[in-house]
């Protein structure tokens, strides 16, 4: 389990979470009933969005880089609530989402069978907690859907330093994992997390292969007073993304055949035949793998101020389409730079700079062309209210290639836009 946060006290006005709290503090529950053991948050996220290429039409005309708030005009993010129950030593953590962006989450799959196909759009996380030895103990265990644990951006406006996010933490970084995550705090300030899971952004798997992470993060103790706070951790992700398996159609006048070189045969399908059939291709579980390596570090010198980087290095072997049998390493890599200042008790301004190279395309999805990405953004931030967020993010993404909608027809290289994002929470 990572280290405890801060308390409300020690907490920099206004500073974002740098990763979500992943098991509460965890608080004697044997006194009170057990609904009021249950920690809750609620929140709305709406956004006003201009591009200013003025693309038409206006839905998903910024889909490419921006996930969240694609659309022009007003819009909907979402809605969400989240409800957990501390591990003493059994607990578990329900977050359901409602809107766009929980559907752009659980269509976010490889390959195979989304979380959207199978009544999972609206769970974002859904897991059984087990701590050994109850509240206090050191080892945590935690089994079913959750979020990921790599990089430095979450999914939830709110919990980051920009209204809007960014290319590396879309591109290169998982979203979701299902499976086994065991964290364990070493000393106060070390702490150890380990993965088994199907992989990337998939509750039902692709292949038999399975994903294995570790990621240790090193967490700074605050002083009594003060002083600055800094936390960094490296994450590794290793496991096959690819389906382990593919079907062959085979032309008129042929059936199939998995014996024959081409697993097609002449002759139409006889009465045991078929016209089309699976191959196995089990290769895909040994070395159609995709490594990701991740590096975070989150420095508070002081109340005010908080800076924040996050670099990713990825490399998938994916397999060859005219060899079968031949794997061909595609290499990704990212870095993001940010920094928070709070200016009063209910402003703020934040700016985040990015760089995203993709060389044959497959992290973007631009296969089979080198393409780069540069975004850069300021957010300036005001809290009129206790549980009200206001964010002005002005953003300029640039690409190598023309990627981006323009007028109606037309593309270019350059995505301006202005984003006005509103976030009601209970927290």
């Amino acid at each position: 389990m990572p280290p405890a946060p801060p308390t409300e006290a020690e907490r920099p006005a206004l500073a974002p979470l740098a990763e979500p709290v992943l098991h509460p503090v965890p608080r004697d529950v044997d006194d009170i009933a057990w609904w009021e053991a249950i920690e809750f948050r609620a929140f709305v996220d709406a956004y006003l969005n201009i591009n200013y290429n003025f693309p038409k039409p206006q839905a998903d005309t910024n889909a490419v880089t921006h996930p969240y708030d694609p659309h022009n005009g007003f819009s909907l993010a979402w809605a969400g609530v989240d409800a957990t129950y501390p591990a003493e030593p059994v607990g578990g953590t329900l977050s359901l989402r409602f809107g766009p962006s929980a559907n752009r989450i659980a269509s976010s799959c490889f390959e195979g069978t989304c979380d959207s196909d199978v009544g999972l759009t609206n769970v974002k996380q859904a897991y059984a907690s087990f701590r050994p030895g109850g509240a206090g103990s050191p080892v945590a265990l935690d089994l079913g859907k959750f979020d990921t644990p790599f990089g430095v951006e979450v999914a939830e406006s709110q919990d980051n330093i920009n209204y809007t996010r960014g290319v590396v933490y879309w591109f290169t970084q998982p979203l979701f994992h299902t499976g086994l995550r065991v964290t364990a705090d070493i000393t106060s300030e070390l702490s150890l997390m380990g993965l088994l899971v199907n992989g990337y952004n998939n509750s039902v798997d692709n292949n038999l292969g399975k994903d294995l992470g570790l990621k240790l993060t090193y967490t700074g103790e605050r002083s009594d007073h003060g002083g600055s706070l800094f936390s960094a951790s490296l994450g590794y992700l290793v496991g096959p993304e690819r389906e382990d398996f593919t079907l062959q159609e085979c032309p008129a006048g042929e059936h199939f055949d998995p014996e024959a070189p081409s697993s097609c045969s002449p002759g139409a399908p006889g009465e045991d035949e078929t016209q089309s059939g699976v191959l196995d291709r089990p290769s895909t579980n040994f070395e159609g793998l995709r490594h990701l390596i991740d590096v975070v570090g989150t420095f508070t010198p002081d109340d005010a101020l908080t800076l924040l980087v996050n670099g990713d290095f990825g490399v998938e072997r994916i397999r060859d389409t005219v060899q079968e049998d031949r794997f061909v390493q595609h290499t990704f890599w990212g870095v993001m730079l940010g920094a928070r200042y709070a200016f009063l008790e209910k402003f703020a301004v934040a700016a985040r700079a990015e760089y995203l190279s993709d060389p044959d395309g497959f992290a973007t999805g631009f296969v089979p062309n080198d393409i780069e990405l540069v975004t850069g953004t300021l957010t300036l931030e005001v809290r009129p209210a206790e549980f009200l967020i206001v964010r002005l993010d002005g953003r300029m993404d640039y690409s190598s290639r023309q990627i981006f909608k323009k007028s109606v027809r037309d593309t270019t290289g350059g995505l301006p836009t202005t984003t006005l994002g509103v976030v009601a929470t209970t927290d």
